[in-house]
């Protein structure tokens, strides 16, 4: 028995010691070495594997705040983007319901949640979005739809307020830079509302006669002008602040989206039977250039008897500048495809991206490197490749033509898109640009929870007490 036991220690002494080796020759864990150069003070174990974790202070916060306190485990910034359902009239709505569907771009376009907007009975087809706008001064978002205008509270992801109007609102809205003006189109009338943008109270109205079928809405960088486009051939250019039209610009065709350079001075349109686009002096009203596609042979498919159904009723309903201002992106319903083209006194088509589906709307996300299609497709800019979908909680692929990318920290916008593809881009670019005034931000943080959570038996309690 005495020799057993001697054996055991023997051995039990010999494991020790090959131990201690061992943990003296392993290699450090990852982010060890780093903190110790640091400067940071680590635990006598920090080098043994399997010790556990080793903490680094946070990364400093966007917009350089300090660092965010010890034990303070929140994600402060997020990039996310909104889909708002039923986005077009040339898809089903039954697919992917309505509200918005908020996805989170840092994480591979993850579903986040669906946010409910208004009320609609089972018996009932919901209003088809018309268009989206936010401004972080207000920190809210403004839908319009077919039928009514709202504000819904990104802090809160509640409605503030919803109008009628005079019963014939709404199209696509767009909100100034200082987030004190609201321009929205009345229902295809001829003529546009201009709001307070955080009460919803109406201004005053900007009367068009001469375009009737109130469609697109685009504002100058600097908020003071309002392109107003119908479904028809006279775009009209108003005074925001007195409410009188300033241009008239008359197109071939029925003018169908528009998009506008950096200082405004030039617009972009698609138009009705034609692929490819127009660009027309806002200063003088005259047309300075139409481009035609011709990589493809659209003319025989677009005049056949009976005519093609193709979304919207024109060969292309889309159009966008990249932000540097270098190209022009347009939609082609007939061949399924985008065709981009040089920005200059002699444009060419210089590429062209084949799309899994029709693309009726164009939108760059906030920092110029993506195009969010229509079609639910993620376009890389520089490859020209699709690199990802927008789906919903349900895995179905949305179709919207109404989608906004933003940017937030502690639940107050920071960062929003333009619906627009101008060159000026979103209102923190156009700044930089020289073309936009500056874009305040609402201050302070949401709170965290933005649904009531029954009554706190501890309201009162002095944060002394807790710690």
């Amino acid at each position: 028995m005495k020799n057993v036991l001697l054996k055991l220690a023997a051995a039990l002494l010999v494991g020790t010691c090959v131990g201690a080796l061992a943990q003296s020759a392993a290699p450090s864990r990852p982010g060890a070495a780093q903190a110790q150069s640091g400067g940071i003070p680590l635990p006598t174990n920090a080098g043994v594997v399997g010790s556990g974790p080793i903490v680094m202070p946070p990364v400093p916060r966007p917009g350089g705040a300090s660092n965010r306190p010890r034990g303070d485990f929140t994600i402060h910034s997020r990039h996310l983007i909104y889909v708002t359902l039923p986005g077009s009239l040339e898809r089903p709505m039954w697919p992917n319901g309505s509200g918005i569907v908020v996805l989170d771009a840092d994480n591979n376009y993850a579903f986040v949640k669906r946010i409910h907007l208004w009320d609609y009975s089972g018996s009932m087809a919901p209003e088809d979005i018309s268009g989206v706008a936010a401004s972080p001064a207000t920190n809210m978002l403004y839908l319009s739809a077919r039928g009514r205008l709202g504000a819904l509270d990104l802090a809160t992801d509640r409605m503030v307020w919803t109008t009628t109007l005079d019963g014939k609102c709404c199209e696509r809205p767009q909100v100034s830079a200082d987030g004190k003006t609201l321009v929205v189109g009345s229902n295809l009338q001829d003529y546009w509302y201009v709001l307070d943008a955080k009460t919803g109270k109406l201004i005053r109205t900007l009367h068009a006669p001469g375009s009737m079928g109130a469609h697109n809405l685009n504002l100058s960088a600097d908020g003071k002008l309002a392109f107003m486009s119908p479904n028809g051939k006279l775009v009209q250019v108003a005074d925001i602040e007195t409410g009188k039209v300033v241009q008239k610009i008359q197109f071939p065709e029925n003018v169908r989206v528009q998009a506008l350079n950096k200082d405004s001075s030039k617009i972009y349109v698609n138009q009705n039977n034609f692929l490819g686009y127009l660009v027309a002096d806002t200063k003088t009203g005259k047309i300075l250039q139409t481009v035609e596609v011709t990589s493809v042979d659209w003319r025989p498919v677009w005049n056949r008897v009976p005519k093609p159904r193709v979304p919207h009723g024109c060969p292309s309903h889309g159009i966008a500048l990249t932000p540097d201002g270098k190209e022009v992106w347009i939609a082609d319903a007939l061949f399924h495809k985008i065709h981009i083209f040089s920005n200059t006194d002699n444009p060419k088509e210089i590429a062209s991206i084949d799309t899994p589906d029709d693309v009726f709307w164009i939108m760059f996300g906030i920092d110029g490197k993506l195009v969010y299609a229509s079609s639910g497709d993620i376009i890389d800019v520089a490859t020209r490749k699709v690199v990802g979908v927008t789906k919903s909680e349900w895995g179905t692929k949305m179709f919207s033509e109404k989608e906004l990318d933003m940017t937030f920290v502690d639940g107050h916008l920071q960062r929003v898109a333009n619906q627009f593809g101008n060159e000026y881009g979103d209102f923190v670019t156009a700044e930089k640009l020289g073309v936009g005034p500056h874009m305040p931000v609402l201050q302070g943080a949401a709170y965290p929870l933005a649904t009531p959570t029954g009554t706190d038996p501890n309201e009162g309690m002095k944060p002394a007490m807790a710690q």
